[in-house]
């Protein structure tokens, strides 16, 4: 089973497949190159409390580099309502467990998860979290030399006795 395209910075700096000018051409035209935008405009759907937030995420966003475009309003959008309501959530429940409420805990607990699965959700299609991060980094091509590999010193060694 082929595994999932890749793009062709990816394959490139990877060296393990062999792309001739043609195919890379191709490639390269297949390929969505969105323009990094300056900054990015707030969904007009986001409440005005939640603007701010809005604006301090996609700032982070974009001098990350990783790619957002004005196509990630809705989902950076969409994070920060997920997070407030989150928090909203956090607060019913510590709430409800002063007050030694177990219903209304446990309702708000079934929320709070919720809305953080939502958060988390959203977090990973942006490059928010680690993991998402490091499926995004393409790898450097001839970063570590040839000697640094311990088997390498080894075969290399015997070889400069045998001579």
């Amino acid at each position: 089973m082929a595994g999932k395209r890749q793009p062709l910075a990816v394959l490139q700096a990877n060296g393990r497949k062999h792309l001739t000018k043609a195919e890379i051409a191709e490639r390269s035209a297949e390929e969505v190159h969105l323009e990094k935008p300056k900054r990015l405009s707030v969904p007009t759907w986001l409440p005005e409390d939640l603007k701010g937030d809005f604006r301090k995420i996609s700032k982070e966003l974009l001098a990350a580099d990783l790619g957002a475009s004005q196509l990630d309003r809705d989902t950076i959008g969409r994070l920060v309502v997920a997070q407030a309501q989150y928090t909203a959530a956090t607060r019913m429940v510590r709430d409800m467990l002063d007050q030694e409420n177990a219903e209304d805990c446990a309702a708000w607990s079934t929320l709070q998860e919720k809305y953080f699965k939502q958060a988390r959700a959203c977090a990973n299609d942006l490059g928010l979290t680690i993991n998402s991060r490091c499926r995004l980094i393409v790898p450097q091509r001839g970063g570590q030399a040839e000697h640094e590999n311990p088997f390498l010193e080894l075969i290399s060694g015997g070889a400069e006795r045998r001579a």
